[in-house]
């Protein structure tokens, strides 16, 4: 298998994902571990195992509620576009 445990916490050198392994999967000669912050697999001669202080000083993202955000801006403005016309239907021809 490989020298990394469950647990631990990696990084993907190629796009910097960092994560905590959860599981490990072999594949025609490969191993991969699935890293807790994606839920992918990532091949773990890619990985590179750091420490858990260097990842607690990088910034993480929370996805959903950067979607959730964008979804009430999004609302927010639809909302604001009907204040601003006279509610008429009025066409241009």
């Amino acid at each position: 298998m490989s020298t990394f445990k469950v647990g631990e916490t990696v990084r993907y050198s190629r796009t910097g994902t960092v994560g905590k392994i959860v599981a490990f999967a072999k594949e025609n000669e490969a191993t991969f571990a699935e890293l807790d912050s994606t839920g992918l697999y990532y091949r773990t001669d890619q990985l590179i195992a750091i420490s858990d202080v260097v990842q607690s000083q990088e910034k993480t993202r929370d996805f959903r509620k950067d979607f959730k955000e964008e979804q009430e801006k999004l609302r927010e403005m639809q909302e604001n576009a009907w204040k601003n016309t006279d509610q008429s239907c009025e066409g241009g021809g």
